[in-house]
């Protein structure tokens, strides 16, 4: 694990990283650290802040909006990058308050999830002052990050929300599977009520479970029974 600290204290130690402002850029111009990371909000986009990142490839950005519509700031600022010709790397930072799961969860992923898919960025970065532990806050990110297909952290699950052609108890199912396969990171497995959608449905799964008839079910490895 690494960590982000702030210039002001950081001060070299290996799996250690900088953290400046926009307003600390004569600081960060003279720090030798291999990577560093901006904090900054699309309006200090200023001519001082894009002529230091063309020189600085090595600078990570981290958007930062309080904007009430911060999904535009976030697009603006990435596409200001873009017309400057800038290539470094984009981190979308969202603070919340948050003391129940469901409600980061469902945020985060309305905040994050339309740039990630768009591929606007290279990272998400949540920051919450609930009582939400940090792994409950971690596995958000992780699990945003694996549904916009930037980076898998653990087992895929493709499922339908099943019907009447479904002959078996699907929510059991689906709980016991997982149970048994979410240790198998990047693996995709499907878990499919029925044959007449289920198969083309999780197409591009590793495997897959579909129900075939009254006690009756098809295992697929890829796109063979």
């Amino acid at each position: 694990m690494e960590y982000i600290l702030d210039a002001d204290v950081w001060n070299g130690e290996a799996g250690t990283w900088p953290a400046f402002n926009h307003e600390q850029l004569p600081l960060m111009g003279t720090c030798n650290a291999e990577l560093k990371f901006l904090f900054m909000p699309y309006m200090a986009q200023t001519d001082e802040v894009i002529a230091c990142l063309k020189v600085h490839p090595e600078i990570v950005i981290v958007s930062q909006s309080n904007h009430p519509n911060r999904l535009g700031e976030h697009r603006a600022l990435v596409h200001q990058l873009m017309t400057e010709g800038l290539q470094n790397p984009v981190v979308f930072f969202q603070h919340y308050a948050e003391d129940n799961a469901e409600d980061l969860q469902i945020k985060s992923a309305v905040d994050m999830g339309a740039l990630i898919f768009d591929g606007l960025c290279d990272g998400i970065f949540l920051f919450n002052q609930g009582s939400l532990s940090h792994a409950v806050i971690d596995a958000t990110a992780f699990g945003i990050l694996q549904a916009g297909r930037t980076r898998t952290s653990k087992t895929e699950y493709i499922s339908c929300p099943g019907c009447g052609r479904t002959l078996y108890d699907l929510e059991k199912t689906i709980a016991r599977i997982k149970a048994a396969t979410s240790h198998l990171k990047g693996l995709k497995i499907g878990i499919m009520g029925c044959i007449v959608n289920g198969p083309g449905e999780m197409a591009d799964a590793d495997y897959g479970y579909v129900g075939a008839g009254r006690g009756k079910i098809s295992l697929y490895k890829e796109k063979y029974v």
